[in-house]
């Protein structure tokens, strides 16, 4: 019998979170977290995305209270601790205008440590094919954002939400870009001869989408090996050769630098096992996939894009200027970036590492780095090569924190993967595993919360 996966919070639960046999805990349902994943599509147009994780979260709260008994799960702590510390960092905001800003990424903070509390509990109805298959689905609309992008690099959408608010609000840059977002961010550095397109649908910027294709296309690796339906296997195999048309016109390094670190990091693993024929497939796919985009002119549209960009210096520069002023605040930061002394952009961005440091201060940041990278650590056995891929996102999560921003979505997308498999970890599945879209599948493998021979391939 294994152990259990923590101990247990109890708090008083009435009639309606019990079994209707009376013992123990109701399962808590799964439409909460499927409706927040499937639905994002429509949330985006309608507006939603700044609050929909929060709305969501609020839920799954009620229906936490109502079950009456809660577990938090081994190695999801630090994320608690991370999300609390960030609070009292607000006395340290200089102006009440950073107010809303500092009140907007800590609901959002919170609401994200609800779902990871509830999916931690919610074994029974979310099974780890489900929530893998939640993110697939996420990751089809980035995929299809980036075709909008390519297609039309100007527009932006028009949202319900963004029309209700008054002029004072959308007037603000950044709020624009959430509320009406564009389909592309479109850049021209001095000098350089046309712009550049870069898509960005369904989040504000061009980076924010190119950290969500790192991320979750090992997910949907892990997905085409986890679900037995030849169909639904096809279908992600088809997106993941669709998606490398917008990923070209991204130009985007550090996404592409990502997926190589992924790439690698399971084509090492399945070496050091023996898997001699699937190491050797990933070679040949790998190599296929870098001849095919060295051909496309992949190198040379990024070669050009630097050239007329000045973003290698800026971020070394606003990097060495984000850790010497947190020395000056080292405890609790300053709430949120400010503006820099000697750039046109704010210490405390390019890269969510520096962020959380800045704006949280080092308590902050060992915090936040605890949790992912101990989930990381704790998580690393991995033993089927569904897992390794699902594994390879905390690993590029873990990169890519020195360069990107880790946005609401992505962020979710990091701490859902990580309650995975911290879940298999610490117990067996209790219940069928099932398809993509929810159908019952095969029986998941003891001990993993995967799949049987489909999850080990």
């Amino acid at each position: 019998m294994t152990s259990p996966p923590a101990a247990a919070v109890v708090a008083p639960g009435g009639r309606q979170g019990r079994r209707a046999d009376g013992r123990g805990p109701a399962p808590l349902p799964s439409w909460p977290v499927d409706a927040l994943l499937w639905g994002f599509p429509v949330w985006w147009v309608l507006g939603l995305t700044p609050f929909v994780v929060i709305l969501f979260a609020g839920v799954m709260a009620l229906l936490l209270v109502a079950r009456g008994r809660v577990s938090v799960l081994r190695g999801t702590g630090p994320w608690y601790g991370y999300v609390l510390w960030v609070g009292p960092c607000a006395l340290a905001l200089d102006n009440a205008s950073r107010f809303i800003g500092f009140g907007q990424r800590w609901a959002n903070l919170l609401a994200t440590a609800v779902v990871v509390l509830y999916v931690s509990n919610a074994r029974e109805r979310l099974p780890s094919r489900r929530v893998v298959g939640g993110l697939v689905a996420l990751w089809v609309v980035v995929v299809v954002g980036g075709y909008l992008g390519v297609l039309w690099p100007g527009t932006r959408l028009t949202t319900p939400v963004g029309l209700l608010l008054p002029g004072a609000i959308t007037g603000n840059s950044y709020v624009q870009d959430l509320v009406f977002p564009p389909f592309a961010e479109v850049q021209q550095p001095y000098g350089a001869p046309e712009p550049y397109n870069r898509p960005s649908a369904p989040f504000p910027y061009a980076n924010g989408w190119g950290s969500a294709i790192a991320l979750l296309t090992p997910v949907a690796v892990a997905a085409v090996l986890m679900t037995p339906r030849r169909r639904t296997r096809t279908f992600v195999v088809l997106v993941m050769v669709a998606a490398s048309v917008p990923m070209l016109a991204s130009l985007n390094r550090g996404m592409f630098l990502a997926l190589g670190v992924a790439v690698v990091y399971v084509m090492t693993r399945l070496l050091l096992r023996g898997r001699v024929w699937q190491f050797a497939a990933l070679v040949v796919a790998g190599c296929g996939a870098l001849g095919a985009f060295a051909a496309s002119g992949l190198f040379e549209g990024i070669s050009s894009r630097t050239t007329y960009s000045s973003t290698n210096v800026g971020r070394m520069a606003i990097y060495q200027e984000t850790f010497e002023r947190t020395l000056a605040s080292p405890v609790i930061g300053y709430g949120a970036p400010r503006p820099s002394e000697i750039l046109d952009i704010s210490a405390g961005t390019q890269g969510h590492f520096w962020m959380v440091m800045f704006s949280y201060g080092f308590v902050g940041l060992g915090f936040f780095l605890w949790f992912l990278w101990g989930a990381t650590v704790r998580t690393a056995a991995a033993p089927t090569t569904a897992e390794l891929w699902l594994h390879a996102t905390l690993v590029v999560a873990s990169m890519t924190i020195f360069y990107y921003g880790l946005d609401t979505m992505q962020m979710l997308a990091v701490t859902l993967v990580a309650v995975v498999l911290l879940r298999g970890r610490v117990e067996p599945a209790t219940a069928p595993a099932v398809g993509l879209a929810g159908a019952t599948g095969a029986v998941a493998a003891p001990g993993t919360g995967l799949t049987g021979a489909a999850g080990r391939g």
